[in-house]
């Protein structure tokens, strides 16, 4: 594979200069110092929709990977502004090639401050050279038309074969300077690294090693879990090798300071398979939610919320199918809480979560799968107003179908503009693998089916490439 470039982002021209109306300038010139919110890739103030196909086939090179975007408007994504971005995509470093998966990791910022959400693509089977799987990120410069033409890509310095760099990310603040910076997991070395963005310049901080062996999973969140005004992240992973081994499995929290070093905090030995951060109650510190699909000590899956402190966490509470207020009935396998996001969607300020359980049966149709949104409260995430969407739901586009694998993915993104979080749900196995993805909209009551849309493979004209959209959704 193509060695990865290092080159910095070129400057952000000057917004004033591509409006000639004073007003629109203005209020250009006001993003870039304050940065586009993540995935605002034209600055519009509506957040965009990127899924990952890390094993798509791009000109016959299968698990080359790919990346599909369509923008957000004020009545929902409009689908006719959208694009698919890969490694042979004019601008972007290096070539699309088998096995790269890019796609595999999505996050987005505005890395250069320029008024447009810019996005980062992992893809952890990139060769270095002979170093095969050693991985990279390409981030993709946002613009006033949306994702561009130009992109940077990024390796890990004296990375290893099989380390896998990229293949999940995050972004935070942890120096609490409003600029933001890009974690990057490497789970073939059992660490994980960073890279900081300023003034148009990337550069590694820091790696800490976590254990002595690699892992199979990580994941990667941030938030202000202390509240001191500081991004923390908080990296868990899995090894299912032997996952009875106390230290294979968990999570660690690493707290942000004002030099842009990190501070270990509390590690917390558990059974991972979906990490998000938000702050559920209110308090101003946010908490740590932690997926379990296990059938065990839940029937069907559980979420653990581990609340943020003034000194790391606090307690901790569980919920599942069966506490008061959730619809339906958990049973083993529809492995509730395999993917888990966090937004507002009922605009109290206050964070929800929603919850993936896509083994779920819908009535008689096995393993059709299930979304779940659990609303924030002064208590933190309860049952009360929870809400479930299917491909039966009334409004809903489609109809549940055996295996579809609904909720595979979850995101809570304000596509619209109106304050309100949207919550996308993936389907990938949908259409023999072509995937889609359904938008329900964000509402006072939670959710609202009125006006919800689905997009899938024929959107894109990605039909046949083994898409599997809605495996990877950016949240």
């Amino acid at each position: 594979a193509a060695a990865a470039s290092t080159a910095a982002p070129a400057a952000a021209a000057s917004t004033a200069a591509e409006s000639t109306a004073v007003a629109s300038a203005a209020a250009a010139a006001g993003a870039a110092r304050s940065g586009a919110r993540p995935y605002d890739f034209n600055g519009d103030g509506r957040r965009d929709l990127a899924i990952g196909s890390p094993n798509g086939t791009v000109a016959g090179k299968r698990g080359a990977g790919f990346v599909s975007v369509v923008h957000g408007s004020r009545s929902g994504l409009d689908t006719r502004r959208k694009k698919v971005i890969s490694q042979n995509t004019p601008g972007v470093p290096g070539a699309a090639e088998t096995g790269d998966h890019f796609g595999s990791g999505l996050v987005s910022a505005d890395f250069n401050r320029d008024g447009y959400a810019d996005l980062a693509v992992g893809a952890p089977g990139e060769d270095a050279g002979r170093r095969a799987n050693a991985g990279n990120v390409t981030i993709i410069w946002g613009s006033r038309s949306g994702l561009g033409s130009r992109a940077s890509a990024y390796g890990e310095a004296g990375g290893g074969a099989r380390h896998r760099f990229g293949e999940t990310l995050t972004v935070g603040d942890i120096q609490g300077d409003g600029s933001p910076e890009l974690f990057v997991s490497v789970p073939g070395t059992s660490s994980y690294t960073w890279l900081y963005f300023g003034s148009g310049r990337a550069r590694a901080v820091g790696a800490r090693t976590l254990s002595a062996v690699d892992v199979d999973r990580s994941w990667l969140a941030s938030g202000d879990v202390n509240g001191d005004g500081r991004g923390d992240v908080v990296y868990a992973w899995f090894d299912a090798d032997d996952p009875e081994i106390e230290h294979r499995r968990g999570f660690t929290v690493f707290h942000g300071t004002a030099n842009g070093r990190f501070s270990k905090g509390r590690t917390v030995y558990t059974t991972v398979h979906a990490l998000a951060v938000g702050d559920f109650n209110g308090d101003r510190r946010a908490d740590i939610a932690v997926g379990d699909t296990d059938d065990r000590p839940s029937v069907g899956g559980r979420v653990t919320v581990y609340r943020g402190g003034l000194f790391g966490l606090g307690g901790s509470y569980a919920i599942d199918q069966a506490t008061s207020g959730v619809p339906g009935l958990g049973i083993n396998e529809d492995v509730f809480g395999y993917s888990l996001a966090v937004g507002d969607a009922n605009r109290d300020g206050r964070a929800d979560l929603a919850v993936g359980a896509p083994k779920a049966d819908v009535g008689r149709t096995f393993d059709a799968g299930r979304a779940y949104l659990l609303l924030g409260s002064p208590k933190g995430l309860t049952g009360r107003g929870a809400r479930t969407v299917s491909q039966n739901t009334s409004g809903v586009p489609g109809g549940a179908e055996e295996y579809d694998h609904f909720g595979f993915q979850v995101s809570l993104l304000d596509h619209t503009g109106d304050g309100a979080a949207d919550l996308a749900v993936g389907a990938p196995d949908e259409d023999r693998g072509d995937g889609g993805v359904t938008v329900v909209r964000g509402a006072p009551a939670g959710l609202t089916t009125h006006g919800a849309v689905a997009v899938g493979s024929p959107t894109f004209g990605t039909r046949g490439r083994n898409a599997r959209l809605g495996g990877l959704l950016g949240r």
